[in-house]
C-alpha cells in the first residue's frame, strides 16, 4: 500500500521490522571486543552521526529505524557485526 507523503501511518510490517534504541544498542555492540551492548550514550552518538539511517519514527520518547537499513548500515561500517 503506498502512503501519501504527508501520511505518518506506519503499518504492522514496519513496526515489526523496527528497531528501537535498545535494539540498536545490542546491534552495535556485536562485532566488538567483548561482544556486549553499547551504552544509550554511544548508541544514540552513532544514530545522530552523518550517513547513519534516519529514523522511521522520531518522537522525543521514541525513536525507531528499519532493521534493513540499520543492518545496511552496519555493513559498511562495521563489517564484522555478522560474525557474532
Amino acid at each position: 500500500m503506498a502512503r501519501r507523503p504527508d501520511d505518518e501511518t506506519l503499518t504492522v510490517r514496519e513496526l515489526r521490522d523496527a528497531v528501537d534504541i535498545d535494539a540498536l544498542r545490542t546491534l552495535l555492540g556485536r562485532g566488538s571486543r567483548r561482544g556486549e551492548r553499547v551504552n544509550r550514550s554511544t548508541a544514540n552518538y552513532y544514530a545522530s552521526r552523518k550517513g547513519f539511517p534516519d529514523p522511521l519514527l522520531d518522537h522525543p520518547r521514541l525513536r525507531l529505524w528499519r532493521r534493513s537499513d540499520v543492518e545496511r548500515w552496519l555493513d559498511l561500517n562495521r563489517p564484522n557485526w555478522r560474525q557474532h
